[in-house]
């Protein structure tokens, strides 16, 4: 084709093709977890969640403006991602840069995990757009200090961090890469641009007691350290790339930076390997927390191929193979017949119909999976609830009104981790147990505080006091609820329960507060030292949740010298 001859058709060709087979993908494939937990969100728009800042939430509810189904939830990701490679290659300054469009996208093909956002829709996809729109008005800011210009850079900088909190990490970098910045008076002017569009998402942190915060900084990651999470990470540097990570890094390394633009982008790529080695040693690292540096490598490594015959030549032919194996990875991901492994998205339309059928159709109680909760949600229109409890997380599903939509129905639990009940679902190998539950009556939102600093944990029976608050606007009772003492070591590993002995109480009238006389028997534990106590509510013999504050123990002989 003649046409095709021109570079700038060329361009647009591929970027509706790349268009075209994302939104085969999209409409295709079925939702993964995530994506339904995400729906969740949409469902009520704020400018929060418990996990992530509020724009992926935007995303799949402008999506389901215009579309239905799976393809609804991710039409939007579909589209950023073409606007992001658009923006990319504005960015690209290379004169002969259009003699090598075919080269450009087989590099973007060569970045694996790039790839994924193209059809699915996590709070990544809206971080690359806005990552990818930051470096453009970082670079024309660098060129001109502008009024628009610095709008631009500001209007970026909120997009990242609505988008993820990873965002504040591209915004250090780029600092860190040019400290003369914090002497410019035009970078604070669009720094606090950004920052008076990110208040609504910072009052919404202080008037929901800052979940985000506290579970990302506090509560995430509740395993010690083991060297398969840094190791992990290693692995999940060369994964995000692919089978090209050997010419892609060695054009990084010989790539030198020819400007100050250039600088940030490297300090970029750098900074987030580094700073997420770091937290492996506190965490278990994510292949999708190094996805923006995908953004920078294409624009450090693109000069290099396009001038570079020798290296060039091996992008192409490990480029070329990879996009083959993406291609038919994407195949056996839209037709799980034909796929010899099941994949995340295939497990839905096998457990779901089968949970459906033993329970009859009711609403049901997942324990500590709010992602059953979300696609069983999203596949059958039932109504769901995730009840969270101390052995799993806290999700979404404790800020909204789940737990009150539910009440007094015949519903089902289902759970994986209480074996002791009938088997209800097989997903994937893994057993989904339950019960039926009449007239089901819960208040998890109660709080049981225990006002000490800390707790002086003597052999034998100990004595304290809890006080009890009703959170809520009605009057609640006790029928089918325990009082528990939970033991919790690091990281928040549970390593004892108790049960309490605890004043008799039937109900609570609304907003009532009372203090309790509890007691317990010491558990025998190796040590206790680092542990914390809490005081716990389980329902229904459903594990237990998160009522108490934690308080850190001591051991020792109580008398009266303490």
């Amino acid at each position: 084709m003649k046409i095709l001859k021109n570079p700038r058709y060329q361009f647009v060709f591929f970027l509706s093709l790349f268009f075209v087979v994302n939104v085969l993908q999209g409409s295709l494939t079925a939702l993964f977890e995530d994506e339904a937990y995400y729906w969740l969100w949409s469902q009520n728009l704020a400018f929060g969640y418990f996990d992530h800042p509020p724009m992926v939430a935007l995303w799949v509810k402008l999506g389901d403006l215009f579309f239905n189904g799976e393809f609804g939830l991710r039409f939007m990701s579909t589209l950023s991602f073409s606007f992001m490679l658009w923006v990319i290659w504005l960015m690209i300054d290379l004169t002969s840069k259009w003699q090598h469009v075919a080269l450009f996208y087989l590099l973007i093909v060569s970045m694996t995990m790039i790839q994924v956002f193209g059809f699915i829709i996590t709070p990544d996809t809206p971080l690359l757009l806005f990552t990818a729109l930051f470096l453009l008005a970082y670079k024309r800011f660098l060129t001109e200090e502008n009024l628009l210009n610095v709008i631009f850079l500001g209007s970026t900088m909120a997009g990242m961090l609505y988008s993820k909190y990873h965002g504040i990490l591209v915004i250090g970098f780029v600092v860190l890469s040019h400290w003369k910045l914090l002497k410019n008076k035009k970078f604070w002017l669009a720094a606090i641009f950004g920052l008076l569009l990110f208040i609504p998402h910072l009052i919404w942190q202080y008037e929901n007691g800052f979940p985000s915060f506290v579970y990302h900084l506090k509560e995430r990651g509740k395993k010690p350290y083991s060297i398969l999470n840094t190791l992990t990470h290693l692995v999940n540097v060369i994964a995000i790339v692919g089978l090209t990570f050997p010419v892609i890094y060695s054009a990084l390394f010989k790539q030198k930076a020819k400007n100050q633009f250039d600088r940030a982008l490297k300090y970029m790529i750098y900074g987030f390997i580094i700073f997420f080695f770091l937290i492996s040693f506190t965490s278990e690292p994510q292949a999708q927390w190094l996805v923006v540096i995908l953004i920078p490598l294409i624009l450090i490594t693109f000069p290099y191929f396009a001038e570079n015959l020798k290296a060039r030549k091996w992008l192409i032919i490990l480029g070329s193979t990879q996009l083959v194996i993406l291609m038919v990875f994407r195949v056996f991901l839209a037709f799980p017949d034909i796929s010899p492994v099941t994949l995340e998205p295939h497990m839905a339309k096998k457990w779901i119909p089968e949970l459906r059928k033993n329970t009859e159709g009711k609403p049901i109680v997942f324990v500590n999976s709010y992602r059953n909760a979300s696609i069983y949600s999203f596949y059958t229109g039932i109504k769901t609830h995730s009840y969270s409890v101390l052995k799993g997380r806290q999700s979404q599903y404790n800020l909204l009104d789940y737990e009150s939509k539910i009440q007094g129905e015949d519903v089902f639990s289902a759970s994986t981790l209480i074996k002791d009940q009938p088997k209800l679902a097989d997903k994937n190998h893994t057993f989904i147990y339950g019960k039926p539950i009449s007239n089901y009556s819960t208040f998890e939102k109660v709080r049981c505080l225990i006002d000490q600093d800390n707790m002086l944990i003597g052999p034998g029976k100990n004595e304290f006091q809890v006080r009890l608050i009703n959170t809520y606007g009605k009057n609640i009772t006790f029928e089918e609820v325990r009082f528990v003492g939970v033991f919790q070591g690091y990281k928040n590993k549970i390593i004892a329960k108790v049960p309490l002995e605890i004043n008799k109480i039937s109900s609570l009238a609304a907003h009532q507060e009372i203090i309790l006389n509890a007691s317990f028997e010491a558990p025998e534990l190796e040590s206790y030292k680092g542990s914390t106590f809490r005081v716990a509510l389980e329902f229904y013999h459903l594990m237990e949740g998160y009522q108490g504050n934690k308080v850190p123990v001591k051991f020792g002989q109580i008398n009266a010298n303490n």
